[in-house]
């Protein structure tokens, strides 16, 4: 790409177009200035591509500069006028989804209505497996390297196995750690030699009171992925569920702080239902659910890890759900082939959408392993957040948000609010803040998306969650039908949808 702007002079159009938000009103909006979260989304622009410059990394700094020259273009660029007067014909691209919700107000109700176990009212806790290469599974180290406390961590065990430096089958050590730091454990407890070998012995008894003696909260996530056929456990439906009744009845007997977790893949689907033990058994619903590049061996940028999930919300959502294991890939290790703004899209919508237009997700884990350990484990991917600059930072913005919930304990105080799913023609009086969930044909992450009235723009947002306020005098009585469009890092408008009145 050709850059306008070097850096210093970046930085200059970010104050500058700051100065101009305060001082001068936008002669396109009849309403509302830039939205309120633009000059602090520059500002962290800047500081990306200082960063970026002073770990030499030109080809990151340029994507966060290019950004800086699309946000001042963007303070002088007519709403939508290359798509009113008919010059994008046929449009470039297209909204394959379209969806409004509304933040509002937690329903009194949510606070009374019966949780399941460690389940919050509202958010989502934050979870990570930290076999990433600065953390090196000391998740003491998680809030130095991301900025914030998670509220749990994952770890597997094998089943039988012992744990030498703690003389126990309960992974104690790693529990420990976890108590320090205030958290909560994940456990993928495996049963690898196969079903049968699961039975009601002294190896489950142990694990299960050891378990209790952690005094932690445990998410058991027994013989996860059973749907795939790449685990000794898969293949025999009526002895899953037999054995997973079994290891709750155990846990209910001796482990009062366990909750059972019942974690399919979310691939292949069509055989999932088959392995569920039932609602009187299943205290949390888990999938295992990632975005990659590609697709049977071919490149598939298209979609979005929210098209695949949304059967399995709407599924089993009666149920509190995590994304137990999740993850972007950013590199394919066969090709050395880096998807590196692909990898910060996908990112977007895993925890900037996501939990947020489903919020029965109560959990993401994410699954965060290192290059080396891919490739001995001769992995395709890769997945650490620390080895994709854009994803590294885009991970550590958005746990910011206070969605995000950083411990288990009851105390800890939820979102007041969440989001439902609305027209925006008839919201109604007063101001609303919408989220937008669009995701386009080609599969293109759009620079910004614009909220407009014919040619009066009502409101922009540069990043996921696509949010915007929708005023009174905008609503339902208005004569001309509202618009949303989305903009490339020029400026340019790819794609439009239309609400007819």
């Amino acid at each position: 790409m050709n850059w306008k702007f070097p850096l210093f002079r970046a930085g200059l159009v970010a104050v500058c177009s700051m100065l101009l938000i305060v001082l001068i009103p936008s002669p396109y909006s009849s309403k509302e200035e830039e939205p309120p979260e633009s000059p602090e989304l520059v500002e962290w622009w800047k500081e990306q591509a200082d960063a970026a410059e002073r770990s030499n990394q030109p080809d990151i700094a340029a994507i966060y500069k290019s950004r800086l020259d699309g946000y001042a273009a963007s303070l002088k660029q007519p709403p939508s006028l290359s798509v009113n007067s008919g010059s994008l014909q046929p449009a470039a691209d297209s909204f394959e989804t379209a969806r409004w919700f509304k933040r509002s107000e937690l329903p009194s109700t949510a606070k009374t209505e019966p949780l399941a176990k460690f389940e919050p009212v509202s958010g989502t806790y934050l979870g990570m497996l930290g076999a990433d290469r600065r953390v090196s599974y000391d998740v003491t180290k998680v809030d130095d390297v991301y900025g914030r406390t998670h509220a749990m961590y994952l770890a597997y065990v094998g089943w039988r196995k012992f744990q030498t430096d703690t003389n126990s089958y309960f992974p104690i050590r790693q529990a420990e750690r976890v108590k320090q730091i205030g958290g909560a454990l994940q456990i993928g407890w495996e049963p690898r030699f196969g079903l049968e070998d699961v039975q009601d012995d002294e190896y489950v008894r142990t694990f299960a009171r050891e378990a209790k003696a952690s005094g932690i909260p445990v998410f058991l996530r027994y013989a996860s992925e059973m749907n795939g056929a790449w685990v000794p456990w898969h293949g025999n439906p009526e002895l899953y569920i037999e054995k997973f009744r079994l290891i709750h009845k155990i846990m209910k007997e001796e482990a009062p702080n366990v909750v059972m977790v019942w974690s399919p893949n979310f691939a292949p689907a069509n055989n999932i239902e088959e392995y569920y033990p039932g609602d009187d058994y299943v205290d949390w619903v888990g999938f295992s659910l990632y975005a990659t590049p590609l697709s049977n061996g071919k490149e598939q940028l298209k979609g979005s890890l929210i098209d695949t999930f949304a059967p399995l919300y709407a599924k089993y959502s009666h149920k509190p759900i995590m994304i137990s294991e999740g993850a972007v890939a950013h590199t394919v290790l066969t090709t050395e082939t880096a998807y590196l703004p692909w990898a910060e899209g996908q990112l977007s919508y895993m925890y900037a959408v996501l939990p947020r237009i489903y919020p029965k997700v109560k959990a993401i884990t994410y699954f965060n392993f290192s290059r080396a350990q891919a490739v001995r484990n001769k992995m395709e991917y890769v997945y650490d957040l620390g080895e994709n600059p854009l994803t590294d930072a885009l991970y550590k913005r958005l746990i910011r948000s206070d969605w995000y919930l950083d411990s288990v304990a009851e105390a800890k105080t939820p979102p007041d609010y969440t989001y439902l799913p609305v027209q925006p023609e008839t919201v109604g009086a007063g101001s609303h803040r919408l989220l937008f969930h669009g995701e386009l044909a080609s599969g293109n992450v759009p620079f910004a998306v614009e909220l407009s009235r014919g040619d009066r723009r009502l409101d922009i947002s540069y990043q996921m969650p696509w949010e915007m306020t929708l005023d009174a005098a905008e609503g339902s009585a208005a004569k001309e039908p509202l618009k949303i469009t989305a903009y490339n890092e020029k400026m340019e408008p790819v794609a439009v949808h239309t609400w007819a009145k």
